[in-house]
């Protein structure tokens, strides 16, 4: 009996090692705010540029940098705190909705974004990361989201 308990308590153990190591292996894409901001259908319908119900990765990836331009306000292709948070953090970028400009403004997206913490978001970095959370909508993994993918509870808030 003792050894059947040690041998359990050595496989619970170790299931809690691997699964553990799983979830931190998976990056935080988005706060909880900013994943329910940016998953509304008003945004979407903001990165569907050819109006067919469908995001491809073509259009977020231009949607993006189009993002990335406007707050890019000194044109060196990297974005600081700034920068990030704008003079006022209640200005809107007129290409997304007030409720998401506000969420992609904190410094804690900033944060998220900034992968070789040096406390400046580069294009790359700022494209890299909308592109794991395009990746995390296409649920389909076919390259494109629909509406119901748009909108399906794929983040864990925090």
């Amino acid at each position: 009996m003792n050894t059947h308990f040690k041998l359990a308590a050595l496989i619970a153990s170790t299931l809690l090692v691997v699964t553990t190591q799983a979830i931190a292996a998976e990056p935080m894409l988005s706060t909880g705010g900013y994943a329910t901001q940016l998953q509304k259908l008003e945004m979407m319908k903001m990165l569907d540029a050819d109006g067919n119900h469908m995001v491809t990765l073509a259009e977020s990836d231009a949607y993006y940098n189009s993002i990335f331009d406007a707050l890019n306000k000194d044109n060196d292709d990297s974005l600081d705190a700034k920068e990030w948070a704008g003079t006022n953090s209640k200005t809107k970028i007129d290409l997304a909705t007030g409720g998401y400009t506000r969420e992609l403004r904190s410094m804690k997206m900033m944060k998220l974004m900034d992968t070789d913490a040096n406390h400046l978001v580069t294009r790359e970095e700022f494209l890299d990361h909308h592109r794991a959370i395009f990746n995390k909508l296409d649920m389909s993994a076919d390259q494109q989201i629909d509406a119901q993918e748009w909108v399906a509870k794929v983040f864990g808030g925090k």
